[in-house]
């Protein structure tokens, strides 16, 4: 296999990346990754330098970099993120750092003693539908030992991952610590977490269907089809206006976008088509512009018009 490198003369300007960013980079969609890029390469934020730079709308830049202060990366206007690095800090490593496995013949101890530990694995073993090894066992015993996982809580994780496909007792560990380090560890916390997954899958394969999308959405953008869905109620028909103003002014997909515009019918009232017609777009004069969704792009094509533009004079 190859092996890869810095080479040496890309090592003359180098900037650097918070470490949080690597554990947003599972939800993280190419186009966010992208602006946040630039924005450290830049060491500011101009939403039309973005737009031109990385050929995206400035609002749907706007939207990506707005992603990155939800997640607690980025600050707005010098105000505390979401999630502060510091607490990130404190509540991660505990489960984590400690991540020593017991020795298998320390398992077969605690088996002797522990009956209820037995039938425990056996449980596990048939929801997963194959037999345990001693790597599996060991895991087990560390999840409800030393990260404090009640055995229930373990298991609906168990029911969990084999329902989305992934009979593994690694990404089983990684889920449960994942929902310890969110205080979603007692059996209720664990059923209610389970529940808000399920739900943001099934809104997610929804808005898929009625858009016809060729790549599944992310996590963060399920989150986005259960708030279009279940929170501010919109109908197919609402979605495919939205989704068809989207391409037509990014020219791709972009859910940041569509939820923008969603945002704003919401706000004003606009949960049928006819109403999008009763409302139409004002045009935009100066700093009279109102609609957040074509201001950016209106005022580029109006710096471009002027641009091209050549006075004619009579002789």
């Amino acid at each position: 296999m190859a092996q890869y490198s810095w080479h040496p003369a890309s090592m003359s300007s180098v900037f650097v990346l918070p470490g949080g960013v690597a554990d947003c980079l599972p939800m993280a969609s190419a186009e966010q990754l992208r602006v946040l890029l630039w924005f450290s390469r830049r060491g500011g934020w101009d939403a039309a330098a973005c737009a031109a730079d990385l050929k995206m709308a400035a609002a749907e830049c706007e939207g990506c970099l707005q992603f990155w202060v939800e997640q607690g990366v980025l600050m707005s206007d010098g105000a505390a993120p979401a999630v502060s690095a510091p607490v990130t800090e404190e509540k991660k490593p505990a489960p984590r750092t400690a991540a020593v496995k017991p020795l298998w013949k320390e398992v077969l101890a605690y088996q002797r003693e522990h009956q209820e530990f037995n039938d425990f694995l056996e449980e596990v073993s048939a929801r997963m539908g194959r037999p345990l090894n001693q790597g599996d066992n060991a895991t087990l015993l560390y999840l409800i030992t030393t990260a404090g996982i009640p055995a229930m809580s373990v298991l609906m994780a168990v029911g969990y991952a084999v329902s989305i496909g992934k009979v593994s007792i690694r990404y089983v560990e990684s889920l449960a610590l994942a929902w310890a380090d969110e205080d979603v560890i007692t059996p209720e916390q664990v059923d209610e977490k389970i529940r808000y997954l399920q739900q943001t899958r099934a809104a997610a394969d929804k808005v898929e269907k009625v858009l016809e999308l060729v790549r599944p959405l992310t996590a963060a953008q399920a989150k986005m089809a259960d708030k279009w869905l279940n929170l501010w109620h919109f109908s197919d028909v609402m979605l495919q206006q939205a989704y068809a103003i989207t391409l037509e002014r990014c020219e791709k997909f972009s859910p940041a976008y569509m939820d923008k515009i969603l945002e704003r019918w919401h706000a004003e009232g606009i949960h049928t088509p006819d109403r999008i017609v009763a409302a139409p777009t004002p045009k935009k004069k100066g700093a009279a512009a109102t609609d957040p969704e074509e201001s950016s792009l209106d005022n580029q094509e109006l710096e471009e018009q002027l641009l091209r533009y050549r006075p004619k004079f009579k002789k």
